[in-house]
């Protein structure tokens, strides 16, 4: 919730509602801005999206002067919670649905290929400057915008030519991860790679640029590029340049579906670009990405979900009776199979949809307690019965907590041989 000065909105769904938002926010900065003798500009992505109509969650703002200390005020002002990063001098403020990211005019210089730049404050051209491609390098100063587009890089015509194009031939050298974020642009606006910015990024890719990132780095940007809308495309992309190669030889773009279905998570996502590795492929992966456990989850699980995709198909699959299915993909990381769903044959697919939808929550009726009470003994052979039990409701064996109590008697009566 914002509420400031009689003006209260929730940032919510509604597209008027988030406009109505902004601009309350970009006044405010502006009145801040200039209450401390700064000045203050929307820049980059959300002014992109400005010209070309494409509606914007967050704001980047620059401020000629103190970021952080015009970040304070807003935030105070709009109730919203504020981290501050003092050695760039930016600060982010979330509120409600939006986030504001604030940034302190700045030159940079890259010590060397791929590392965090050095930084000194400097005004809304040099700021402009370090940025990565032209359409992303314009600025409107506030509050009128629109008023004033400061443009020095051409950006303009680059966005109505729909050309992706560096800043300056050092640029991939610089930052490694443009390389990630061309294709990325390219994909979501259909716009194409302008000839001497993908010359540059080939000669990146031949010099091992992508080798000088970290491994945090790397991932995040891929991580960025499995959140678009159709990460498809722009998989395909990194991979027809050679950028997705670079990251590992093994990863390729060929085995894409068109789209995962509107439910595809970006680790879904993830699975799906790792169907085709092995298991030692997927684990250098991994290392290669420093991935965090979610993360290296679905690429072993996927491993493994490909190892046992045959058994689950046509040929094999015939004769499995649910708690097979379930014998073969407890345990395994939902987004993997959601993965394997697209990837996988018509029939393994059909059952591993199954078990996502209907089968892996099946439990059965009678708990621990009830089997000691019916006098199943106590200790490893409560624990065996429960996934008896679970088998037998999965397979249709057993229809009531009548027909759980008859199976449960009968193997207290003989507490050697659980069994159906």
């Amino acid at each position: 919730m914002l509420t400031s000065t009689g003006v209260t909105t929730t940032g919510g769904d509604d597209n008027g509602e988030a406009v109505d938002c902004h601009r309350f926010i970009l006044d405010r900065v502006a009145r801040i801005a200039d209450d401390s003798g700064f000045k203050a500009y929307l820049v980059g992505g959300p002014v992109r999206d400005r010209l070309l109509g494409v509606p914007t969650t967050d704001l980047d703002i620059t401020v000629v002067g103190d970021a952080t200390a015009v970040a304070t005020r807003l935030a105070a002002d709009v109730t919203g919670h504020l981290t501050l990063h003092q050695r760039f001098g930016t600060a982010t403020v979330t509120t409600g649905s939006s986030t504001i990211d604030l940034v302190t005019a700045r030159r940079e210089t890259y010590p060397s290929p791929g590392v965090l730049p050095d930084v000194q404050p400097g005004d809304i051209q040099d700021d402009l400057a370090r940025r990565d491609f032209t359409i992303n390098a314009m600025a409107m100063a506030l509050p009128a915008l629109g008023e004033e587009l400061v443009d020095p890089h051409g950006g303009r015509t680059d966005l109505d030519s729909g050309v992706i194009r560096v800043l300056h031939p050092d640029s991939f050298r610089d930052d490694p991860t443009r390389m990630l974020r061309a294709m990325r642009y390219a994909a979501r606006f259909g716009f194409t790679v302008e000839p001497d910015t993908a010359r540059m990024l080939s000669e990146g890719l031949n010099a091992r640029a992508l080798a000088t990132l970290s491994a945090d780095r790397l991932r995040h940007e891929l991580e960025r590029m499995l959140q678009e809308p159709n990460p498809a495309a722009s998989l395909r992309l990194a991979d027809a340049s050679g950028v997705l190669p670079a990251i590992h030889p093994a990863l390729t773009a060929s085995h894409l579906p068109e789209l995962v279905g509107d439910r595809a998570t970006p680790l879904t996502w993830l699975a799906v670009l790792a169907w085709p590795l092995s298991a030692d492929e997927g684990a250098a992966l991994g290392a290669r990405l420093n991935t965090p456990s979610d993360w290296t989850r679905v690429i072993t699980d996927t491993a493994r979900t490909r190892a046992v995709a045959p058994a689950l198909g046509t040929n094999g699959g015939d004769a499995l009776e649910p708690s097979d299915v379930c014998t073969l993909l407890d345990g395994l990381a939902p987004d993997a199979l959601r993965g394997a769903i697209m990837m996988a044959g018509a029939a393994a697919a059909d059952r591993i949809s199954r078990y996502l939808n209907e089968w892996w929550s099946v439990a059965p009726r009678l708990r621990g307690n009830d089997l000691l009470a019916l006098g199943v003994p106590a200790g490893p052979v409560v624990g065996e019965a429960l996934r008896e039990l679970r088998k037998a409701r999965l397979d249709g064996v057993t229809h009531s907590v009548q027909d759980e109590e008859n199976l449960a008697r009968r193997w207290a009566q003989d507490s050697d041989k659980i069994s159906c």
